[in-house]
């Protein structure tokens, strides 16, 4: 006979929402059934599943070519999220901020020495750590979620934005440019560079840096505290008529970084054919449901690819963008290295020399 075993990530978990209970609470604490309570069962659902999918993320973490066991903990994710109203469930909530708690905790104390190592945040955010930069992409406080349990907490965004250099915004869109991120970067004297017409009518405007959107133009952006420069190139791109800035940023140790932000515009595909025209970029973190996705790659000459903007959970269901698809569309294209990650994830990076 089989027996039912707590694995010490899950149990973790399950503790910190008080599914398991108190030291030396009966077990028939939990009821036998939920016949009469429909709600309950799928919050009881969503908290076994939930801690069923930690447990595998955290035993096969993000890489290229991922194994049958992350691929099952991803699908978890999707069906869970799916649901109209996942943002809304508690068990939902505390997996997300548990996730963006273990990233934080992980940020503050990872230092690196070679290449970058990067965490997944919500939507299409990212933070990205270098050796002499921390680079922050459309980092926002989830509330384009539309649910005020899942918002994250404002220690929490505060401490993120202390980790980091600068913030990039591709877009004004809310699930990709948050104002109170703006003001907590600009008022820790770090740069905020954003399209034109992101928060034209607010009072901080003029304190936004606002790059010149063309191609060919690196452009070279100052860092506070003594951090090395950077330099940046901002793609005209478009998320149909919204101005969406595609930035390659060059680190001091040469790292390229390509975020897409919401890039969907066909009309952009000149420039887009010359992202990767003088060098390879490292890593490109691209929109998932790109029209041009494998353009995007091809162009950028990029060496991995992490897709970002997967289960917006303030997009209808059927554009919440589940991972299994970002498989089915990246398996589409030629051979792909692309890493899938899941909020709160990390992953390493080091640039391997190309064979001759």
């Amino acid at each position: 006979m089989h027996s039912f075993r707590t694995t010490r990530s899950s149990a973790l978990l399950l503790a910190a929402l008080g599914w398991l209970g108190a030291p030396g609470t009966a077990r028939g604490a939990l009821p036998a059934d939920y016949w009469n309570d429909p709600a309950g069962f799928f919050e009881r659902q969503a908290q076994v599943s939930l801690a069923s999918a930690s447990d595998l993320l955290a035993k096969y973490p993000p890489g290229i070519g991922a194994s049958v066991e992350r691929r099952g903990a991803l699908t978890i994710l999707d069906q869970l999220l799916h649901d109209e109203e996942a943002g809304r469930r508690p068990a939902v909530q505390e997996f997300f901020h548990a996730r963006i708690r273990q990233a934080l905790g992980q940020i503050r104390t990872t230092r690196v020495l070679q290449g970058a190592t990067l965490w997944k945040l919500y939507d299409h955010a990212f933070v990205l750590r270098t050796s002499t930069v921390t680079l922050a992409f459309d980092l926002t406080r989830a509330g384009s979620a539309g649910v005020e349990g899942f918002v994250v907490a404002e220690e929490v965004i505060r401490d993120l934005v202390g980790q980091c250099d600068v913030l990039f915004v591709s877009h004004l869109h809310k699930d990709h440019a948050d104002e109170e991120v703006a003001r907590l970067f600009l008022a820790q004297g770090k740069p905020v560079i954003a399209p034109i017409g992101v928060w034209a009518n607010r009072e901080f405007h003029p304190k936004v840096t606002h790059l010149r959107r063309e191609l060919g133009s690196i452009q070279t952006l100052a860092l506070p505290a003594g951090r090395p420069e950077l330099k940046v190139t901002v793609f005209p791109g478009h998320q149909r008529v919204v101005e969406n800035n595609v930035v390659l940023v060059t680190t001091a140790e040469g790292l390229r970084i390509c975020h897409t932000g919401d890039q969907n515009e066909p009309k952009d595909h000149g420039w887009i054919d010359q992202i990767g025209a003088e060098q390879e970029t490292d890593i490109l973190l691209v929109n998932c449901w790109s029209p041009d996705l494998g353009r995007l790659i091809r162009g950028s000459k990029a060496r991995i690819v992490i897709p970002g903007h997967e289960n917006e959970l303030g997009h209808v269901v059927l554009h919440r963008e589940p991972y299994w698809l970002t498989v089915d569309r990246l398996a589409a294209l030629e051979p792909v290295n692309a890493v899938i990650m899941t909020w709160g994830e990390k992953f390493h990076y080091e640039r391997v020399p190309q064979a001759p």
